[in-house]
């Protein structure tokens, strides 16, 4: 799990910018707007790309919504290992919970407030790590199957 948080936060750092946080709405007293773009509003192509987060997309606010539509419109300019991953990476965070997103976030912005060197040197640990899974087996698990004599 830790790793697909950190996966998730490090491709996001690759993807898309950091966007500062939206202003306060001067009228809190006012109703809140719906975000905006709605899923029906996205073209065809958006809603492709960005199919992992159509169940959450209403949970999204526009804020989140504009980086992720700015995500599919840079979509069509990535090398093809570059959409798979960020596929791949979209269908990890759809399936996380919401503190685990926000652990994600904290996480990237952390990674992000790095000195540059830093930054190499934590990328650089973290193939390592993922190296060190790929080349170690998956433990098969406690799994006992009990043994029967036939009677």
């Amino acid at each position: 799990m830790v790793k697909a948080l950190v996966a998730i936060a490090f491709g996001l750092s690759l993807v898309a910018p950091v966007v500062t946080a939206a202003p306060a709405q001067p009228n809190a007293a006012a109703q809140p707007k719906p975000a905006k773009p709605d899923w029906s509003e996205l073209t065809p192509a958006q809603q492709s790309v960005l199919a992992p987060l159509q169940d959450d997309w209403k949970e999204l606010d526009t804020l989140r919504r504009s980086k992720w539509v700015k995500v599919a419109k840079a979509y069509p300019k990535m090398k093809p290992e570059q959409q798979q991953r960020l596929q791949a990476q979209m269908k990890e965070w759809a399936m996380l919970t919401p503190e685990q997103r926000r652990v994600a976030r904290e996480n990237f912005k952390t990674i992000k407030k790095l000195p540059p060197e830093k930054r190499k040197q934590v990328k650089a640990q973290w193939q390592e790590y993922q190296q060190s899974l790929v080349a170690k087996p998956e433990p098969a698990g406690d799994a006992v199957v009990p043994t029967t004599t036939p009677q």
